[in-house]
């Protein structure tokens, strides 16, 4: 891991933990609601708030196990969302457009940068430049 990117992970993991206290919160305090006035249950609170304690740890400690724990919910809804627009066939092309538009659209902001660090593949092979 880089020198650069440590700061940055040891923030998100701040952040993360942060999440975890007031899931936490929330969850006690629907077990308090559970328990007194017979309240709705929402136990995945408990769940969730164990997901990002155990991620907010890790990044805080620079595992990159963390990281992939961190980013993975977000990456299993993003494949579940594009089987289910596939096997509907509903304008699957349409999806394909937009996708390459962004993906296009980040590389050409990656090439701009002044930084002369860049997204993906090299800024002088690219074909937007």
């Amino acid at each position: 891991m880089s020198a650069t990117s440590k700061p940055v992970f040891k923030t998100l993991g701040y952040a993360t933990l942060f999440a975890a206290g007031l899931l936490l919160v929330l969850f006690l305090r629907n077990l308090r609601s559970r328990l007194y006035y017979h309240g709705p249950d929402y136990g995945f609170l408990f769940w969730l708030f164990a997901w990002s304690a155990i991620a907010g740890i890790g990044l805080v400690c620079l595992r990159k196990w963390a990281v992939i724990l961190l980013f993975f919910p977000g990456v299993a809804t993003a494949v579940i969302i594009l089987v289910s627009v596939f096997k509907t066939s509903i304008a699957a092309w349409a999806v394909l457009v937009n996708l390459s538009f962004t993906v296009f659209y980040l590389q050409s902001q990656c090439c701009s940068s002044t930084t002369g660090t860049t997204c993906i593949g090299s800024c002088r092979t690219s074909p937007l430049h």
